[in-house]
């Protein structure tokens, strides 16, 4: 049977404690996400990763994790239903560009950076085949301004990039984004 299922892919960082704000709304965001019937796709470890898997998980949703072989000390985290295992950070970011039907960007470190990056490029190479990118948190509101401030991104290229203060505006968002995408390919 083919799994119709839309995925989220949650990309955040690992270093969040249980007890942090950080996690706590990376749980808020899996546990939305699963109520409103998307599979959470993430890196599969701990941090942000685990709290949007928890969430998910403890809300009925399913839960993917996308693991590194170069991160083979790491343990996933005990609340993946799938497990699919990439040789490098290049392969699995590009399973998780495959499968996913949008991304939702927490606050994060360099993986962070490097995941959005490139999934921020592929969406400017490939407008036919563009997903849904938002940004939780008002600090990704500086970090894109002090991008186009001293590097040489453009208005177009940050407007591909939605930024959002709340778990719940970036599900709503991310919902909205692709009810407008299906209704323009029917």
């Amino acid at each position: 049977m083919l799994n119709t299922r839309r995925v989220a892919a949650v990309f955040g960082g690992s270093r969040a404690e249980p007890h942090s704000a950080e996690y706590a709304e990376a749980y808020t965001l899996g546990a939305l996400l699963a109520q409103r019937g998307f599979a959470v796709m993430n890196g599969g470890y701990q941090g942000t990763m685990e709290a949007s898997a928890r969430g998910a998980k403890e809300h009925g949703g399913h839960v993917i994790g996308v693991l590194s072989n170069e991160f083979g000390w790491l343990d996933p985290n005990p609340y993946l239903d799938e497990i699919t295992c990439s040789a490098d950070l290049f392969a699995r970011i590009r399973e998780m560009h495959a499968r996913a039907d949008g991304f939702i960007v927490l606050k994060g470190s360099m993986g962070t950076l490097a995941e959005l990056a490139l999934v921020w490029n592929l969406a400017r190479i490939d407008a036919q085949h563009r997903k849904p990118i938002i940004l939780v948190g008002e600090a990704w509101r500086r970090v894109l301004g002090a991008w186009r401030e001293h590097l040489a991104v453009t208005a177009e290229e940050t407007n591909l990039l939605q930024v959002v203060s709340r778990p719940e505006e970036a599900v709503e968002l991310l919902l909205a984004q692709l009810a407008n995408d299906k209704t323009r390919t029917e």
